[in-house]
């Protein structure tokens, strides 16, 4: 249940932490919608935090920073990602709750108020919001929309991992884990955050309201690509610190055999898109799960390589 307004006092500090790197097109929408917020506006920050963009990014986040009165910060750093962007964001604040929204997203006015509201009323340690899709514009988006590609996972009526995208987690928790994994070559560092955090015992849940509507859904096979194989690459970069049974050679099975039943995965979208368009999303199907399985093969051969170079190198 939502607290009331005349009980301002009684609602947590949070921090609203977004990693940026050159998204000057879509912040300022960002932001808008963090300033319109029915938290209470005392009891909220908003940490923006410019991961090295080259774009007029630090411009756009103060330019829109004038309209509101709360308290906002801007902190850079050299560009490493948006793991270590979130890191700094987490150092900085002092706040008992640090939400997580991308510079792509627009969160509805309550989305805050409902994150922290559901967080509080449980004993777990992160929430995630509903999160939606922008209206799809093409092929690849129609696909990613009737997949349901961009959600929180929930697996045996349980919160698999969540999406930084729309998420709240208890600072305590996220110092416990030391926040996000910043290893080279990491992708995919919220879902491995949600591991960690449940293989420690804490536990995550869902919220039914609070939306984030997302933009930056790939427009492109391009894209498409590029974003799978980093998460293939990234499982095997981060699976050792999970015990979940998502390591290379199982999820290598699961993309494989994925690309092996495609064609009846892409019937499984008949009721969303209609027969034809169901039948025109076979092929992205494929290009999906193998552009998976490139990521976690390359790291696979990275990682051979450099145990090879280890073994090679002189003793002092």
């Amino acid at each position: 249940m939502l607290l009331k307004a005349a009980e301002a006092d009684l609602y947590p500090l949070v921090s609203v932490v977004i990693p940026v790197y050159n998204r000057a097109r879509t912040l300022q929408a960002c932001l808008t919608s963090l300033f319109a917020q029915t938290y209470p506006r005392e009891r909220y920050e908003i940490i923006v935090v410019d991961d090295g963009s080259t774009d007029d990014t630090v411009e756009q986040a103060r330019l829109s920073a004038t309209a509101w009165n709360g308290t906002f910060r801007l902190l850079q750093k050299p560009n490493e990602g948006p793991a270590s962007a979130r890191n700094v964001g987490i150092r900085a604040s002092e706040a008992d709750v640090i939400a997580f929204t991308d510079s792509d997203c627009i969160a509805a006015p309550d989305w805050l108020e409902h994150l922290v509201s559901a967080l509080m009323a449980s004993d777990a340690s992160g929430v995630g919001g509903p999160l939606i899709n922008r209206p799809p514009q093409g092929w690849v988006e129609e696909y990613l929309h009737a997949a349901g590609f961009f959600r929180h996972r929930v697996r045996h009526g349980q919160v698999e991992y969540l999406l930084t995208a729309n998420a709240a987690f208890r600072r305590t928790a996220l110092l416990a884990m030391h926040g996000f994994s910043e290893r080279e070559g990491a992708w995919c560092e919220d879902a491995d955050l949600s591991f960690r955090l449940i293989q420690s015992g804490y536990r995550l849940l869902l919220a039914e309201q609070g939306i984030v509507t997302h933009y930056g859904v790939p427009e492109s096979i391009r894209d498409l690509m590029k974003n799978l194989y980093r998460y293939g690459y990234g499982n095997v970069v981060l699976s050792p610190n999970w015990k979940n049974g998502r390591t290379p050679l199982i999820e290598f099975i699961r993309h494989g055999g994925a690309v092996v039943l495609s064609p009846v995965l892409a019937l499984s979208h008949l009721r969303a898109a209609g027969i034809w368009r169901a039948i025109s999303f076979w092929p992205l199907i494929v290009i999906e799960h193998i552009s998976f399985i490139a990521g976690l093969l390359s790291a696979l051969i990275h990682r051979i390589s450099q145990r090879k170079q280890w073994h090679k190198a002189p003793s002092l």
